[in-house]
């Protein structure tokens, strides 16, 4: 049985995971983790930060301890934009995003876990819009891995528990994680798990929780309003670790950037974040009315989730207590891990379906003022992936030539220009010419696949033509001529600083140089890992080697000789 990976990509945290003939296990990525941290269970953890030091990419621990120029949390810039500046170099949100993928292939195989990790489940927070699960898989993409689906991260949570779900039970997962809420109710028959309802908050979650205690501490130390931004980035670190620490102890003591230390006390933690914690109650409301009756299980996740005050409140809401026996920080990575076993068919004895945390329909528009009211549904909320649906509109003119067509995300409840109601895209299609509007229909349809990444074909429904065939969910993203240009990018970034000196010779440097740039990234990808294992074994040749390994890795790129002009 090979084995089986899941990547849990969290906004501030993520795991990776893998399942073997043994069973299911997270796995240490960071060898730079602090002892301090290592004590509160965050040896498999790796902190979803990027930064730069002295040129070279550096990632998690690395990153997180740099006092400025990193970049924390990039999946919440996935909704919104385009490029991101880290340090002095200004990068595509892809391709951060990619780089830390990358790091996370590197670090599996520098740590014996896999010598390359090409394919995996990636998790994502249910309530993620379009362009937010496409730039996920696209990211992970560029950096090589192939991505077998994209789970939503409840479901995930709740695969991890699967040892502990019995038949025909209704579970309510609550996902509090660094960045986001995810609330989502399932139905467990037979071993497969099955969304009913799901409902989250978008930017809701650790990093406004250690906001909202920060501004309660600050106050009570002397001084804190002049400190530099060196010595606010020291004590903020400190202070997330207090937050953990107050999930397990009363109080606690924060070091101070000058010296000395500050007492805080898990009542005043709870009373700092109040309101953030009613806010949670919403979801879990509508989550339970959307899908009624008894919850055998209450699934608690996410690093957030290990407060008390939120046990307790969500308990209550539930009526059952929280599941225990898997760590809520690793249990998302875990799961991901299990479907990508059900998926390879070494996991058969669960299964699992997701539905749309959004719903999806379209305004087709006949003039250039902006559409008003609320759009129509072709997809609606809570159904199961995938997802087909067709429907047929009408021109409002004789003899019209084209029709503006928005592909809307949201809720059809809400009018279009509501802030819950997200535009995919915006274009205008050209009509048969010529036609009364009565003969000028046109049909429309929505296939929504496993990842959750819309396609919309639009056609002419006297002949059957296509009029449009468009991936909505790329939406403003680069044009597919830019990928590999993009997947360079990564390339080079990650090649500065990631590998030791060489210490192969100057002639075998060349050879290895001629397989990068000229061969590696034009080829298909059998080819590709064959060039690969003999470009590593290159590499790392003893002086007594490296001629025959040489010569192998010339061998085989005179195979290509086409692209070596």
């Amino acid at each position: 049985m090979s084995d089986a990976f899941g990547i849990d990509f969290g906004t501030t945290n993520s795991v990776l995971a893998r399942t073997t003939a043994n069973g299911v296990e997270a796995v240490p990525l960071d060898p730079g983790l602090p002892l301090e941290w290592a004590n509160l269970e965050f040896d498999r953890v790796l902190p979803s930060v990027i930064g730069f030091e002295g040129g070279d990419p550096v990632f998690g621990w690395a990153a997180k301890r740099q006092r400025t120029g990193k970049l924390e949390a990039v999946k919440r810039l996935f909704a919104t934009e385009d490029s991101v500046t880290i340090g002095d170099q200004d990068l595509k949100v892809e391709v951060a995003a990619a780089m830390f993928f990358r790091h996370i292939q590197q670090q599996a195989a520098a740590a014996g876990i896999i010598a390359k990790l090409n394919r995996a489940v990636v998790t994502i927070p249910a309530n993620s819009r379009g362009l937010a699960r496409f730039r996920t898989k696209l990211s992970a993409g560029l950096a090589g891995m192939e991505v077998l689906a994209l789970i939503n991260e409840p479901t995930a949570a709740a695969m991890a528990y699967a040892h502990a779900i019995g038949q025909n039970q209704r579970i309510l997962v609550f996902d509090w994680g660094g960045g986001t809420l995810d609330v989502t109710v399932l139905q467990a028959f037979d071993g497969v798990f099955i969304e009913q309802a799901s409902k989250g908050v978008q930017r809701l979650g650790g990093l406004d929780i250690d906001d909202a205690f920060r501004a309660a501490v600050l106050p009570q130390i002397p001084g804190s309003a002049d400190w530099d931004d060196e010595k606010q980035g020291l004590f903020r670190l400190d202070l997330e670790r207090a937050k953990i620490e107050l999930s397990q102890q009363d109080t606690t003591r924060i070091p101070l950037p000058g010296g000395g230390y500050h007492q805080v006390s898990r009542a005043l933690l709870e009373e700092s974040v109040a309101a953030l914690v009613q806010r949670t109650r919403e979801p879990v409301d509508i989550c339970l009315r959307d899908s009624p009756g008894r919850i055998d299980h209450l699934v608690m996740v996410g690093g957030s989730s290990n407060m008390p005050v939120i046990r307790r409140f969500v308990s209550d809401i539930v009526g059952v207590e929280p599941s225990t026996g898997v760590n809520p920080m690793l249990a998302v990575a875990q799961g991901a891990a299990i479907a990508s076993g059900i998926l390879q068919g070494t996991v058969t004895d669960l299964d699992f379906h997701v539905g749309t945390e959004h719903a999806l329909g379209i305004v087709v528009h006949n003039d250039s003022s902006p559409p008003e009211g609320s759009f129509s549904v072709l997809i609606r909320r809570n159904t199961k992936y995938p997802a087909r649906a067709t429907d047929s509109y009408v021109p409002a003119m004789d003899f019209q030539e084209q029709v503006n067509v928005q592909v809307i995300e949201g809720d059809p409840d809400k009018p279009i220009g509501h802030e819950d109601n997200v535009v995919l895209k915006d274009w205008d299609i050209d009509l048969p010419e010529q036609r009364l509007r009565t003969d000028a229909s046109f049909t429309v349809t929505y296939e929504y696949d496993l990842d959750g990444i819309l396609h919309v074909l639009v056609r002419d429904q006297r002949t059957g033509n296509v009029l449009s065939e468009t991936e909505v969910a790329v939406g403003a993203a680069e044009d597919r001529t830019q990928l590999p240009l993009m997947r360079r990018n990564v390339d080079s970034l990650m090649t500065v600083g990631a590998t030791p000196k060489p210490r192969i010779s100057a002639e075998a440097q060349a050879v290895v140089r001629k397989a990068r740039d000229k061969v590696l990234p034009f080829v298909a990808d059998d080819d590709r890992d064959t060039l690969e294992k003999l470009v590593t074994d290159l590499e790392a040749a003893a002086p007594e080697t490296e001629k025959d390994r040489t010569e192998a890795l010339e061998a085989e790129l005179r195979n290509h000789a086409y692209l070596l002009w």
